[in-house]
């Protein structure tokens, strides 16, 4: 095994993975150790699987250019959903700040870029002893007291958008 190049792995764990021919496969950051070409190659080859075996993939990476490309929807931070919505609602009118931090660090080519990716600052907490209120609200460039004292719900901002922001929610009012 020791042998095989990354790209080579990726395709034998996603062998692994649909030889008992599942519906739903979870994916966590499974194209972030490879370089450009093969990571290309292989979510290829994970989109032509999903819509030749209709499955249903749960992917985690914090590359939303790769999201974009393989996923239908959802924002997720520490494990709860913080914006859910198509990925072109998501891309055009992200609401969650962390959404629209992980927006801003997508590298763009040939442009005229005004604005610079925004660094996130602290930790990530512990999912197994998360702060009170949002989790987002240690890190987050927008907490107010709010933020740190209740859940956010996920509310409709848009049809078939959600997002899970006390902040957002009050911008819309």
């Amino acid at each position: 095994p020791h042998e095989f190049s990354g790209g080579q792995r990726q395709r034998i764990v996603i062998a692994r993975a649909l030889i008992l021919n599942p519906e739903f496969i979870f994916c966590d950051e499974p194209v972030s150790a490879l370089d450009v070409s093969v990571r290309a190659q292989v979510l290829n080859l994970l989109k032509d699987i999903q819509k030749e075996k209709k499955l249903t993939y749960l992917f985690v990476s914090h590359d939303l250019s790769v999201v974009r490309f393989l996923c239908d929807r959802m924002v997720m931070y520490l494990g709860r959903v913080v914006e859910l919505g198509s990925r072109n609602d998501i891309y055009e009118h992200a609401g969650h700040p962390y959404t629209q931090i992980l927006l801003s660090a997508i590298p763009v080519a040939d442009v005229d870029v005004k604005t610079k990716p925004v660094i996130i600052e602290g930790d990530v907490p512990s999912p197994y002893s998360p702060p009170s209120g949002c989790l987002f609200h240690t890190r987050c460039p927008k907490t107010c007291e709010k933020c740190k004292k209740e859940i956010p719900e996920l509310k409709e901002v848009s049809k078939g958008h959600f997002v899970a922001c006390h902040l957002y929610a009050e911008d819309k009012k």
